[in-house]
């Protein structure tokens, strides 16, 4: 390798030395410079250490057994498939009379809305413009205004009317505004969707098999739909703690509905029975103020005995 270094420098120009005002040329000079710089660089990068490896995320290998775990379905235990197989029946059966009571209500609901519209087209005659009558008071105020007031009074009561018509202006057209708005709502009533016995069965089990899917699916609308009417209708089922957990995962909002209707319950409950204590001490004390006004009564009694016998005496 020297030698290559050293033929490649004696083409090129050489060094030269100035010694004593005279230049000399030493070929030998510029290879051991060369040389020199070499051995350096190979020193630096045998010297270099290497590079350290890049630390992982500690927060994604934590992560990523969870994520495994969330992305696998749950087996279902003994006890949950028992109480999820006791109340299917129960919740077909409220489901169906929660049909019929909608049904019922819809077919009412159309029958007293069919003599309005009867009647609706009896009515004759065409209607005043809706402002028509507004526009007249306004003409009318405008002209009585064209005269100018002849005191400050006078002055201050046409202020005074101005402020009140305005007022009146506003709130109609914020009434105006209300009544666009409610006209975009639909009062009409909707038919209820009435489902077969055998439909509200595969949908209780589509619902309940979605509990037990991987946490990373999302629940479906007739899902969600079921649970909502499971939750409405018999929250006795999500008191097992394992489906209270899996619907905790997998809907958070449907578990707080769930937590309150329970709460509510619990209130309801202690409601009954602080009214049945109270109707309990209101009827001790009953029975305590009748004892007593028996009591009462029997001392009239006694000392009417009495004077009636003392009165028979006097009278002998």
């Amino acid at each position: 390798m020297l030698n290559f270094f050293t033929t490649q420098s004696d083409t090129r120009p050489q060094a030269t030395i100035i010694d004593n005002g005279k230049a000399a040329t030493h070929p030998r000079y510029t290879a051991k410079l060369l040389a020199s710089a070499l051995v350096g660089a190979l020193l630096l990068i045998g010297c270099q250490q290497p590079s350290e490896p890049v630390p992982l995320d500690e927060d994604s290998q934590a992560s990523t057994p969870a994520d495994v775990e969330a992305s696998k379905p749950v087996p279902i235990s003994d006890s949950a498939a028992a109480r999820i197989e006791q109340f299917q029946p129960l919740y077909v059966a409220q489901m169906q009379g929660l049909q019929r009571r909608l049904q019922a209500e819809y077919e009412s609901l159309q029958a007293a809305d069919a003599p309005a519209s009867d009647n609706s087209l009896l009515v004759t005659g065409t209607p005043e413009p809706e402002g028509a009558t507004d526009t007249q008071s306004n003409a009318a105020s405008q002209a009585g205004r064209t005269a100018a007031p002849e005191t400050t009074e006078q002055a201050n009561e046409v202020a005074a009317a101005d402020a009140i018509e305005t007022e009146i202006n506003t709130s109609t057209e914020v009434g105006e505004r209300d009544l666009e708005v409610l006209k975009r709502i639909s009062l009409e009533p909707r038919e209820p969707e009435i489902l077969t016995q055998a439909q509200l069965v595969e949908h209780y089990q589509q619902a309940m098999q979605a509990l037990y899917q991987p946490a990373t699916t999302a629940l479906s609308a007739q899902d969600i739909d079921t649970l909502l009417n499971i939750a409405a209708l018999s929250p006795q089922l999500f008191e097992h703690t394992e489906i209270a957990q899996r619907l905790s995962t997998k809907s958070p909002a449907l578990a707080r509905i769930i937590v309150q209707h329970q709460v509510w319950k619990q209130i309801e409950a202690q409601h009954v029975q602080d009214m049945q204590q109270m109707q309990l001490a209101q009827q001790q004390e009953f029975e305590t103020l009748m004892a007593k006004f028996n009591d009462t009564i029997k001392g009239y009694d006694a000392q009417i005995a009495k004077y009636e016998r003392l009165l028979k005496e006097f009278q002998d």
